[in-house]
């Protein structure tokens, strides 16, 4: 029996081994484009700040040896820049020689030409201009970081994610009779992001017309958005100082309101995580009632406001009585044990609002909803399905009023600073461990 269970054992082992052999073989090769990988890359030169948006959502920012100065996420901020990501200094990516060069369009041709006579691989990435194509870059760009297989499937499972982040998003705003119009300007030459591009299709999903939908360029977009007259114009940083003082925009409704937003056109760009994260700032801007932060601030005017009543209220009484002057002794005695009376009651009102404090924090009940770990963190950006059962503990508590999606939006963010902050922990917006134990605990103070 022991050599029985021993041959069976190596068996398994060899086994095991050839399986896990050929599982690595069934990855590679990966063809993509013109070019073949027949391995894993070691070394990843990223210029194309979009294509690092995707690398870092996907958990490959630990790859990236290098990146373009447009590059400017912070997971990967401290990496050595080789240039800008038009015309990179071939010099050193060459010292780097790395397996693949991710860029984007925007890569000067003789750049390119150099990079590839010295066998660099340069992989130019296309933009996506729809979901399905977002799901089809995301699994080439994954595919070549992990292989066929199992690359390919980290790509879909994430530009799965990201769409239901930004469907979920869609969902939170309110349904309107009227639907607003925008548009996204690159600068005030007629330079806008029109309905062929991803990006430009994020006001569909803020429930908004993008006036600037069909290509156009120059004067022809110019008077379209004459015609049009947005009552939302976001553009990119820098410009909206121009709008204000150019006079073809004077006359027109986001200017009179004051609706022009700026957004980094970097950022409004990029298909990782930064798509959700723009959507959600855009949706903020155009539905401020969606924002907790909004909320607090009408609930501390409500409550200012009511103080202040009071007070007046008080103030009155209290000329009454001075003005009402007691006509003998009977009368002031009456006055002083009608005061001490009041006193007593109160004392009573007090104690009974001491008690109802006491009772109210004595009724929050711990929720094991969520397992929590000592390593674990959340922050604006992210998406998960723990966010979602954070996000409904934030709603019970009454530090959030919205229905809980699992992305960590400026929403979320703002409720958790809330909840640090009336809870004696360091606001920093961030969920971390130590917050979510309390979060979750029957200590916490609700908002």
């Amino acid at each position: 029996m022991k050599r029985f269970s021993a041959v069976m054992l190596v068996i398994s082992m060899i086994f095991c081994f050839t399986a896990c052999s050929d599982n690595s073989k069934d990855e590679y090769p990966v063809k993509i484009a013109s070019y073949t990988f027949n391995e894993k890359p070691d070394s990843v030169v990223c210029l194309s700040d979009s294509v690092a948006d995707i690398l870092i959502a996907c958990g490959y920012a630990d790859n990236i040896d290098a990146r373009s100065d447009e590059c400017t996420q912070d997971e990967i901020s401290a990496l050595p820049s080789v240039g800008t990501k038009v015309k990179p200094n071939t010099k050193k990516i060459s010292e780097l020689s790395p397996d693949v060069v991710f860029a984007d369009k925007s890569l000067d041709e003789s750049v390119a030409k150099k990079l590839k006579s010295e066998n660099i691989t340069v992989l130019t990435m296309v933009s996506a201009r729809t979901t399905d194509e977002l799901t089809m870059l995301y699994e080439n760009i994954c595919s070549v970081m992990d292989g066929k297989i199992t690359g390919r499937e980290n790509g879909k499972n994430k530009a799965n994610a990201i769409s239901l982040a930004m469907d979920d998003l869609q969902r939170l705003v309110p349904e309107k009779d009227v639907v607003a119009t925008a548009c996204y300007l690159y600068d005030t030459d007629g330079t806008a992001a029109t309905e062929n591009t991803l990006c430009g299709k994020l006001f569909s999903y803020a429930n908004m017309v993008n006036v600037c939908s069909h290509e156009m360029s120059g004067n022809s977009m110019l008077n379209a958005l004459k015609i049009s007259n947005p009552q939302y114009i976001f553009c990119d940083t820098g410009v909206k100082e121009r709008i204000l003082s150019d006079k073809f925009f004077k006359n027109f409704t986001a200017v009179k309101k004051k609706h022009i937003y700026e957004i980094d056109s970097s950022v409004f760009e990029r298909q990782g995580n930064s798509i959700t994260q723009v959507l959600s700032d855009i949706i903020e801007i155009v539905y401020p009632e969606l924002s907790s932060s909004s909320q607090n601030s009408k609930a501390e005017t409500s409550d200012k406001n009511s103080a202040e009543n009071s007070k007046t209220t008080n103030e009155n009484s209290k000329t009454t009585v001075e003005n009402s002057k007691p006509s003998n002794e009977n009368s002031e005695t009456s006055i002083e044990n009608s005061e001490t009376s009041d006193e007593n009651s109160e004392n009573s009102v007090e104690n009974s609002e001491i008690s109802d404090e006491n009772s109210t924090q004595s009724t929050v009940e711990a929720d094991d909803s969520l397992e929590i770990t000592d390593d674990m963190q959340y922050q604006n950006g992210e998406d998960d399905d723990n966010i979602k059962i954070i996000q409904n503990r934030l709603v019970d508590l009454g530090y959030m009023d919205e229905n809980a999606t699992g992305y960590y939006g400026n929403v979320t963010e703002e409720a958790v600073k809330n909840f640090e902050e009336n809870n004696n922990l360091t606001v920093d917006g961030i969920a971390d461990s130590k917050d979510l134990k309390l979060l979750f605990s029957a200590d916490v103070k609700p908002a």
